[in-house]
């Protein structure tokens, strides 16, 4: 009753502002923390099984929550057989998306994935259509050619800085008794990094790979969006996350037992302060999935992958204020 007050009295206007800017603000906060945690110098480096105990953690939290709610959780007398198949595919779906998504890091370079990525809403917008949740207009697809056009250049002018870079450290001259070159980031330091040619059979694995997730990825919001606009399933934003987290979990676990061997190595996790991390970014996962799901129910699929396409400028800011990334 309180929820449905507020949602009245902030209006659509002002529930979509506040979503955005607090989906925004604990996404940027959640990249910072697993940079730190799986990034070079992070003390974690194992991606697959930080977002399965994440996502399980995630899971707990939202389970906790709809008990202390409704005083009960499983026993939810409205769900049908076929609705609980549709609430684990769609966990299914978002640990393969991740999964591909990661996988795909190892044949593409940072560019031809940043071009790939800005199709992502002419991936949702197919969707949309054909699953008849939205109608193509034509400023929809001026909107998407315009988000397309902007990750193009994107991508080609971080392949020049690549290309730049890469060929200043070839011309470098350096001393081997000083073991340094002039371009820092090589692990040995006696030698100048190369300038790495991708294979033309990587290229094309690494693309059918980011395709695939995309078509994944608005296959799920698509679902989800029909789920809470649509279907008979009484279920809130925290019983949906209940449902679909755990099963991300587990599919992020098979992931990691096949890819991260060592990762869970119980005294590993220990020793890099593990447990306060994942709760952590298990309750920032929380609220960030709680503001996504809300933002499809009131809008749309396809508006929240416009929203995430423009979320990218706050988390260049991040990478550069925290990591002094290059832009």
């Amino acid at each position: 009753m309180y929820g449905q007050k507020f949602s009245q009295l902030m209006g659509w206007k002002g529930q979509m502002c506040m979503l955005v800017v607090i989906w925004w603000a604990v996404s940027a906060a959640i990249t910072v923390v697993m940079k730190q945690t799986v990034g070079t110098q992070g003390q974690y480096q194992f991606p697959f099984a930080l977002t399965a105990l994440t996502n399980g953690a995630c899971g707990c939290i939202s389970m906790c929550a709809c008990y202390c709610q409704k005083g009960k959780f499983w026993a939810n007398h409205s769900l049908r057989r076929i609705d609980v198949c549709q609430l684990l595919f769609l966990g299914v779906l978002q640990g393969v998306e991740i999964g591909m998504s990661n996988k795909s890091l190892e044949f593409l370079s940072v560019s031809a994935r940043t071009i790939l990525n800005s199709t992502s809403v002419f991936f949702m917008m197919l969707s949309a259509q054909f699953w008849g949740l939205e109608r193509l207009d034509r400023l929809r697809i001026l909107s998407a050619g315009l988000q397309v056009t902007g990750g193009f250049l994107t991508g080609l002018g971080a392949s020049q800085a690549a290309h730049v870079t890469g060929s200043d450290a070839t011309k470098t001259p350096h001393n081997a008794h000083d073991g340094y070159s002039a371009h820092a980031g090589t692990a040995q330091g006696s030698r100048a990094s190369p300038v790495f040619v991708i294979p033309v059979s990587h290229q094309i694995s690494g693309t059918l790979l980011q395709l695939t997730t995309l078509l994944i990825a608005s296959q799920r919001w698509v679902m989800l969006q029909f789920i809470m606009q649509k279907s008979n399933m009484l279920l809130g934003k925290l019983e949906l996350a209940a449902w679909i987290m755990p099963v991300t979990s587990l599919v992020c676990f098979t992931m990691a037992a096949a890819f991260e061997t060592q990762a869970l190595n119980f005294s590993l996790i220990l020793n890099a302060g593990l447990p306060k991390i994942v709760l952590i970014i298990a309750c920032g996962i929380t609220v960030l999935t709680i503001a996504e799901m809300r933002l499809v129910h009131i809008s749309s699929a396809v508006a929240l992958q416009v929203l995430g396409t423009l979320h990218q400028i706050p988390l260049v800011i991040t990478g550069v204020m925290f990591f002094q990334d290059s832009v």
